[in-house]
C-alpha cells in the first residue's frame, strides 16, 4: 500500500537528512543510510515524485536546470516503477529489469553529485541489491541450463557505476573514489559464479594498480573483510600461495564471529594454504565449520599416506573443483611425499644423510598400494628437490639420495594446528 507524503513534509524530511550528511564530522558525513528507507520502502507516491528533483538538487548544490531535473524525473520514474513492481510482487526478472535501470538513472545523477564519502551507502546499497535481484531472477542456472542473462547485465550497471566512481577530483577519502571497493566487491562475487576468473584478474589489476590513492583501513571492516576475502582467492587462483594466505588469513581474523557461513567459505580456502605449510586442521574446527572434505586427506598427508590421500582427492574431487581448490589440492601431493620420504629415512637410516632411492620406492609402492618403476622415483624425488621439500642431490650411479651435511634435510613445516 502507497504510503502518501504531502510535498512540504517530503522536501523537510529530505532538507534534514541531507544537513546532518554535510554538517559535522565524519561519523555524521557518513550516515548516508538514512536515506535507504526512501529508496527500499514504498514511501513514494506518484502524486509527490515531481517536486523531489528540484529540492535534492538544490540541497546538493547541484545546478537547477532542465537537464538535472529530468535526471531526477528519469531516475525517480525508474524508481517508483520498481516500487510499484515490488509491492505487487512482480516476477523476478520484471522487478530486475526495473531496479535495473534505477540502478542505470541513478549512476547518471551521481556522475554530476558534488564529492563526497557520504554517498557510498547509496552505492553500495545499489549494488548489494541488484546482485539479490540478479541471484533471484537467475536462480540457480549452472543445474538448470539457463543462460544467466540477469547477472551478465548486473555487471554491465555495476561496470557503469565503477566507472562513474573513479570520475573524482577530490581528496579521498571525501570524493566519489571511495564507492570503486563497494563496486569491485560486488563485481567479483559475480564473477566467481559465473566463472569469469579473467574479469575479476582484471579488477585485481586494477586496484593493485591504484592501491596507493584507495587505502583500505578508511573502510568498515566487513567491506575490508569481503575484499580481502576476493583478493585472497584471485592470489591464489594465481599461485602466488603467499599473497593469497596474507589476504585470507586476515579475513578469517577479522570476520564477524556470527558470520559463520561467511568464514566457513574463507577458511575453506585457507586450510589448502596451511596444508602447504604443514598446519593441520583440528577436527574441532572442521567440525565447526562443517569442512568434512579435510578430515581425512589432511591426515594422509601428515602421516604420508600416499593411498589414502588419493583416494580422499577422488572422493572430494568434484568438490574441489567447484570451489577452483583441485590443483593446489593436488600440490599437497609433493608434502605427503615429503612426510613419506622423512618417515622413511627415520626407520630405515635415521643416523646417516643418504637413503637409496630402491628403498623410498618400496615404501612408496606400501603407502600407495600400486607398482611403481625407479625412474619414476628419481623423478619424484628430483621435483621433491626442485619444489624445496628436500635439501640434496642425486647420486645416480650409485641409486642415492644424498641430503644435505649442512642444514635440515627437510625444511622445517611446523606440526601445528589450525
Amino acid at each position: 500500500m502507497w504510503i502518501i507524503i504531502n510535498k512540504m513534509e517530503l522536501d523537510e524530511w529530505i532538507r534534514q537528512v541531507v544537513k546532518q550528511l554535510r554538517e559535522g564530522d565524519d561519523s555524521k558525513a557518513y550516515n548516508a543510510n538514512q536515506l535507504l528507507p526512501l529508496l527500499s520502502s514504498s514511501s513514494i507516491s506518484t502524486s509527490t515524485f515531481n517536486s523531489i528533483p528540484t529540492s535534492i538538487s538544490s540541497i546538493l548544490q547541484l545546478p537547477i536546470n532542465d537537464s538535472i531535473v529530468k535526471l531526477w524525473k528519469d531516475f525517480i520514474t525508474n524508481h517508483v516503477l520498481y516500487l510499484s513492481n515490488k509491492v505487487k510482487k512482480a516476477d523476478p526478472n520484471k522487478l530486475f529489469g526495473t531496479f535495473n535501470q534505477s540502478f542505470i538513472s541513478f549512476t547518471k545523477i551521481y556522475k554530476k553529485l558534488n564529492e563526497g564519502k557520504w554517498s557510498a551507502p547509496l552505492v553500495k546499497w545499489f549494488c548489494n541489491n541488484l546482485h539479490k535481484l540478479a541471484k533471484h531472477a537467475d536462480g540457480n542456472f549452472k543445474s538448470t541450463g539457463k543462460s544467466p542473462d540477469n547477472y551478465n547485465e548486473a555487471v554491465r550497471t555495476i561496470q557503469q557505476q565503477f566507472g562513474a566512481c573513479q570520475i573524482s577530483t577530490g581528496k579521498f577519502p571525501y570524493s566519489k573514489l571511495y564507492g570503486v571497493v563497494y563496486c569491485i566487491n560486488i563485481l567479483c562475487k559475480i564473477f566467481f559464479k559465473l566463472n569469469k576468473i579473467q574479469a575479476c584478474a582484471t579488477l585485481s589489476r586494477w586496484y593493485e594498480q591504484n592501491h596507493n590513492s584507495i587505502p583500505l583501513k578508511v573502510y568498515p571492516m566487513s567491506i575490508r573483510v569481503t575484499f580481502k576475502y576476493f583478493m585472497g582467492r584471485m592470489a591464489l587462483y594465481s599461485m602466488d600461495e603467499e599473497k593469497a594466505k596474507e589476504y585470507l588469513e586476515f579475513a578469517a581474523k577479522h570476520c564477524n564471529k556470527q558470520a559463520v557461513k561467511n568464514k566457513t567459505s574463507i577458511i575453506r580456502y585457507l586450510i589448502p594454504l596451511k596444508l602447504n605449510k604443514g598446519i593441520y586442521p583440528s577436527e574441532e574446527l572442521l567440525d565447526k565449520y562443517n569442512l568434512n572434505e579435510y578430515k581425512e586427506i589432511s591426515k594422509a598427508i601428515h602421516t604420508g599416506h600416499i593411498l589414502k590421500f588419493n583416494e580422499e582427492l577422488e572422493l572430494y574431487e568434484q568438490l574441489f573443483i567447484s570451489n577452483g581448490l583441485y590443483v593446489i589440492m593436488n600440490k599437497l601431493r609433493y608434502v605427503t611425499y615429503r612426510n613419506l620420504l622423512k618417515k622413511a629415512l627415520m626407520i630405515i637410516n635415521p643416523s646417516n644423510r643418504h637413503m637409496r632411492l630402491e628403498d623410498f620406492r618400496r615404501a612408496l609402492e606400501i603407502s600407495s598400494g600400486e607398482n611403481i618403476d625407479a625412474l619414476e622415483v628419481e623423478s619424484l624425488v628430483a621435483s621433491m628437490i626442485d619444489n624445496k621439500h628436500l635439501l640434496g642431490y642425486i647420486l645416480h650411479e650409485r641409486g642415492l639420495i644424498i641430503m644435505t651435511k649442512y642444514k635440515e634435510v627437510f625444511p622445517p613445516i611446523l606440526n601445528t594446528r589450525l
